[in-house]
């Protein structure tokens, strides 16, 4: 009897506390405290935005310890604050939020990101009513599309090209943003079957270029050479990308596309010694070499060079000859020039040389 006596004493305590609790939790509610974000709705990238926060105390009761959170937008460039989250405090707020009490605070910015990328930026209101101890929060966002990035970022690349032929091609970047671009970046993703030679300026890695500082009207251009080879036909994708870094994370800005298609050669070259195109040679035997070229293409070859190098030790270079060719002994090479041999080769057609 006496435990059951004390637990129905318990349950009546319990009951009281939930109940005074939930009794200050009701008599008041947030949304007689109204926070709203003005802004625009679209801008370009890094321009000049402000955002206007906005509050009234709709109520009749004294809020205080009021704090004021606002997030700018992620990747965000604030204007006069140090960070991207600001807080306001009591003082900003003159101690409290009186009734009929309206107010703005106002917060500028640049907002970093791709065309089209939506940007959100928050805003939370801390503060107790007057005579009550709970706390509460009035919050709200407001977004903003990135409308334009005055930023050129293209390929300049052939539309086709041979497999197995070597490549050079650029990309070219040029700001027309009226705010300097800082800690630049380029990357860029080769199709299958591509091999990186070399390019200018230097790379990281094959892929990576550090462009650092851009400003308005300022630009420049990577050259890449490689060699890509695949089947007659295919498409072969090249995706580069140009961002800023922000806080060791890499900001999107805008990307470039370029697919290339590899296409039949428009010239068939081929060979044989001794008029025996698969001639097996022996020790001393007097070598003749022809060489026949044609264009399979559907566009006249002009200004041709045609370059042979001769490989190996068992070569007697003292007793080359050639009719129209000139020998180069550095490089053991012999160059038909077009002005000497044939200065056209049109489609279709047939020499040997």
């Amino acid at each position: 009897m006496k435990k059951t006596t004390l637990f129905i004493i318990f349950l009546a305590i319990l009951a009281g506390v939930l109940g005074f609790y939930f009794f200050q939790r009701n008599i008041y509610s947030k949304d007689i405290l109204k926070v709203e974000i003005l802004g625009p709705e679209e801008a370009d990238l890094l321009q000049e935005i402000e955002y206007i926060v906005k509050y009234k105390n709709n109520g009749s009761t004294r809020l205080e310890e009021p704090e004021l959170i606002f997030e700018y937008p992620e990747h965000s460039i604030p204007v006069g604050e140090e960070s991207v989250r600001v807080t306001k405090g009591s003082d900003d707020f003159g101690g409290a939020i009186y009734p009929g009490e309206e107010k703005t605070f106002s917060f500028k910015g640049r907002l970093l990101g791709k065309e089209g990328e939506i940007k959100t930026a928050k805003v939370s209101l801390r503060y107790r009513p007057k005579n009550l101890k709970a706390g509460y929060e009035s919050s709200t966002t407001f977004t903003t599309k990135i409308n334009k990035v005055p930023l050129t970022f293209e390929f300049d690349i052939p539309s086709k090209i041979e497999s197995g032929k070597e490549l050079t091609f650029r990309l070219n970047y040029f700001s027309n943003v009226d705010y300097p671009l800082s800690d630049l970046r380029i990357t860029i993703n080769y199709p299958s079957e591509f091999e990186f030679i070399n390019s200018n300026p230097r790379s990281l890695e094959k892929t990576e270029w550090e462009i650092g500082l851009l400003n308005k009207a300022e630009g420049g251009r990577i050259e890449i050479t490689g060699k890509i080879s695949g089947e007659v036909s295919e498409e072969k994708v090249f995706q580069a990308r140009i961002g800023s870094w922000q806080d060791g994370e890499f900001v999107l800005l805008k990307e470039a596309t370029k697919g290339i298609e590899i296409v039949r050669p428009d010239l068939h070259i081929s060979q044989q010694i001794n008029n025996n195109p698969a001639y097996l040679a022996s020790l001393g035997d007097l070598l003749h070499y022809e060489i026949f070229f044609k264009n399979i293409g559907e566009t006249t070859l002009t200004d041709m060079f045609l370059i042979c190098r001769l490989e190996g030790e068992a070569f007697d270079f003292q007793t080359i000859k050639s009719d129209r060719g000139d020998f180069v002994s550095g490089d053991n090479s012999i160059i038909f020039d077009w002005s000497t041999s044939s200065p056209i080769l049109r489609c279709p057609g047939r020499r040997k040389s």
